[in-house]
C-alpha cells in the first residue's frame, strides 16, 4: 500500500532571496487571485491571531447564507501563511487559522479549506443546505487541523485528501457530525503517506462515519450511532491501515426485508437471519481494541473483511485484529470473511450472545483458496479467551482449522 510520498513545497537552493515554490489555493486560480503570489514575511504583524469569519460578513444566525463570507475568510487565511526560506525544502510552513465563533452558519456550496486550520468555538454549527453538495473539501490536506465544529447535512461533510504528500499529518478532533448523506469524514484515495487521526468526535446517523485510504489512521475516543437507512454498507470503511480505540457504537438498524437482511446457515445447521449492516469494512489492516459495538435492536457484525490473503511475503499483511472489546451482535457473527486475510486475531472479547465468532462466505472455495505454485500456505488465526453464551463458538470451517498456525 505504501508509496514514497512526493516532496512538497520545493524551493531553490541558494541565498536567502531564493524563490519559494508556492502552492496556490484552488479557489484563487493560478495567479492566487491578485497576480503572482508573494509569500508573507515573518516581519508582518496582525491585530488578531486568527481570521474571524464574522469580519468577512458571516452572520451565523441560522438564516443567512454564509457561504461567500466563509470562503473569503479562507482566502485571507491562505494569504497569511508563512513559508520561511530553506536551502532544500519548505517543510517548515506555518498556516493561518480560520475561526468560527459560536453560531449556526448556513452554506449552499462546498468550501475549499486547503492549507488552513479550521476551528470552531463551542461546536459552532455549519449546515449544508444542498443535500447533494459537500461541506468542506481540501484538495491538499497536508498539515491540517479541523476542530470544534458541528457539521450538519450535505453529502460528504469533510472530503479531504492529498496526492500522497510526504510527512502528511491531518487531525480532526472535538467535532460533531450529523446526518451526512454519504461519509461524514473521508480521507480520499491516494493519500497513502498521511497520518490521519479522528479524535473525540460524535457521529449521529450519518450514512458512514469514516472512510480511510491512508497507510496509518487512528479513530479513537469517539461515539457513533448509525443511520437506519444505511443498507449493505459499513459505518467505517478502511482501505489502508486503521486503528480503532475506545469507540462507543450504537446501532440503529434498518427495518423490514427491504434489502437490509440476509440468511445464512450456522455451524449448528440453524438458518439465521441477520442484517447486512456492519461496523467496519476492511480492505487492508484493521486493529480494534477497547471498543463497544452495541447490541441495540440485536446489533450487527464488527468487521466484514474483504482483504484477500497475500501470497508473497507482505510488508503489511492483510489482517483483522479485535481485542478487549464488547461484541453485542445476536443472530450475527463477530467477523464475516468475504475473503481470508493473512492474520485473524480475536482475543479477550465479551458480550457475545448466541453468536458465532467467524462466518466464512460460502462462495469461497476453501479447498483450493490457498493453493499457488504447489506450496502449502498457512494463515495465522488466533481466537482465544473470549466470553459468550448460547451457541457461541469460533465458527471456523475445517479447512481453516487445519491451515491455521499453531498457537504458542
Amino acid at each position: 500500500m505504501s508509496h514514497v510520498g512526493r516532496r512538497q513545497f520545493l524551493v531553490a537552493a541558494g541565498s536567502a532571496a531564493a524563490t519559494v515554490g508556492v502552492c496556490v489555493h484552488p479557489s484563487l486560480g493560478e495567479d492566487g487571485g491578485n497576480g503572482p503570489h508573494v509569500p508573507v514575511r515573518a516581519t508582518d504583524t496582525y491585530k488578531n491571531p486568527s481570521i474571524n469569519v464574522r469580519d468577512f460578513g458571516a452572520r451565523g444566525d441560522g438564516v443567512s447564507d454564509d457561504t461567500e463570507a466563509i470562503r473569503e475568510a479562507v482566502r485571507a487565511a491562505f494569504e497569511r501563511r508563512r513559508i520561511p526560506q530553506h536551502p532544500e525544502y519548505g517543510y517548515f510552513v506555518s498556516f493561518a487559522e480560520v475561526y468560527l465563533p459560536s453560531g449556526h452558519y448556513r452554506i449552499t456550496d462546498a468550501i475549499d479549506v486547503s492549507y488552513v486550520k479550521l476551528r470552531g468555538e463551542n461546536y459552532a454549527a455549519v449546515e449544508q443546505m444542498d443535500p447533494n453538495k459537500d461541506l468542506f473539501v481540501a484538495h491538499d490536506a497536508w498539515r491540517q487541523i479541523i476542530e470544534g465544529l458541528t457539521l450538519l447535512g450535505g453529502n460528504v461533510q469533510l472530503n479531504i485528501g492529498n496526492s500522497n504528500i510526504d510527512t502528511g499529518h491531518v487531525t480532526v478532533r472535538d467535532c460533531q457530525f450529523y446526518g451526512s448523506r454519504a461519509a461524514a469524514v473521508q480521507m480520499r484515495k491516494g493519500s497513502n503517506s498521511t497520518f490521519f487521526k479522528v479524535e473525540n468526535c460524535v457521529f449521529r446517523e450519518c450514512e458512514q462515519s469514516v472512510v480511510n485510504h491512508c497507510d496509518m489512521a487512528v479513530v479513537r475516543d469517539c461515539w457513533m450511532s448509525t443511520s437506519p437507512q444505511m443498507k449493505d454498507k459499513a459505518v467505517m470503511e478502511n482501505h489502508g491501515v486503521m486503528h480503532v480505540e475506545n469507540l462507543l457504537g450504537v446501532p440503529r438498524k434498518g427495518s423490514g426485508d427491504d434489502g437490509f437482511i440476509e440468511k445464512w446457515v450456522d455451524p449448528a445447521a440453524r438458518t439465521r437471519i441477520t442484517t447486512n449492516q456492519r461496523w467496519i469494512d476492511n480492505y487492508g489492516v484493521i486493529h480494534v481494541r477497547n471498543s463497544r459495538f452495541g447490541g441495540e435492536a440485536g446489533g450487527f457484525s464488527a468487521v466484514w473483511n474483504f482483504a484477500r490473503f497475500r501470497y508473497k511475503y507482505p510488508v503489511t499483511p492483510n489482517s483483522v485484529t479485535i481485542e478487549s472489546s464488547y461484541l453485542y451482535n445476536a443472530q450475527s457473527t463477530a467477523v464475516v470473511l468475504k475473503e481470508i486475510p493473512n492474520v485473524l486475531t480475536i482475543v479477550n472479547c465479551h458480550g457475545l450472545v448466541d453468536c458465532w465468532m467467524v462466518r466464512v462466505d460460502p462462495a469461497l472455495e476453501l479447498d483450493t483458496y490457498f493453493d499457488r505454485d504447489g506450496r502449502v500456505r498457512q494463515v495465522s488465526i488466533h481466537i482465544a479467551n473470549n466470553y459468550g453464551g448460547g451457541y457461541f463458538g469460533t465458527g471456523l470451517p475445517e479447512q481453516l482449522t487445519q491451515r491455521r498456525e499453531k498457537e504458542t
